[in-house]
């Protein structure tokens, strides 16, 4: 776990917030943020509750490289060729669910986002302040920043691309890793649903 201290000035509580999320120990992100919590389940063999848990508590940077972990464990790395290179399909889709209900949710709210592996998907749900309500269509939606300062954070370190980048990638890698398109629903609560069809 890296240490890192943050110097907090009064009256940016914006920035704040932001920092503290980023960057800050589990203590500090508590006090700021009481209800903050990724919960990553597994199920695929028992129904009723999970055959793996990771409930992620700790900052944004860390919590990233610990649900792509936590993905990576639990799908098979398909083999796929795009143009002459070989594409880790699954670390693109994993990329872009992880980054979006870490960039794009409501900190505020005691609804826990959780990411869901089940046998034949992934889904993700998180508590979200929705300009739109329906499905988003990537051809025709605005992207808005929600969080602009962790957007724009993450995108400088590179674990996520421009806004709106990742809406049009999730479509595609979904695509071509298992022929069906993804669902994106904007509401109160974000839906992600990737239907795919992955090795078990």
């Amino acid at each position: 776990m890296r240490k890192i201290r943050l110097k907090v000035s009064k009256g940016v509580k914006g920035f704040n917030l932001a920092a503290v999320l980023l960057l800050g120990n589990n203590g500090v992100i508590r006090s700021c943020a009481p209800a903050y919590i990724t919960d990553a389940i597994l199920r695929k063999e028992n129904l009723d509750r999970y055959d793996d848990r990771l409930m992620v508590e700790t900052n944004l940077i860390e919590s990233h490289d610990l649900l792509m972990s936590f993905i990576e464990k639990h799908k098979l790395d398909k083999f796929f060729l795009i143009g002459d290179q070989r594409v880790s399909v699954r670390s693109w889709i994993a990329r872009e669910l992880v980054s979006n209900i870490l960039i794009h949710r409501e900190f505020a709210s005691t609804f826990p986002a959780k990411i869901v592996i089940e046998k034949d998907k992934i889904y993700t749900e998180n508590w979200n302040r929705a300009l739109k309500y329906g499905k988003i269509d990537p051809e025709n939606f605005t992207p808005y920043p929600k969080n602009p300062i962790i957007a724009r954070f993450f995108v400088n370190i590179g674990l996520s691309d421009q806004l709106g980048s990742g809406v049009r990638n999730l479509y595609k890698y979904t695509k071509i890793y298992s022929g069906q398109e993804p669902e994106l629903i904007e509401s109160d609560v974000f839906k992600t649903n990737t239907t795919e069809q992955f090795d078990h």
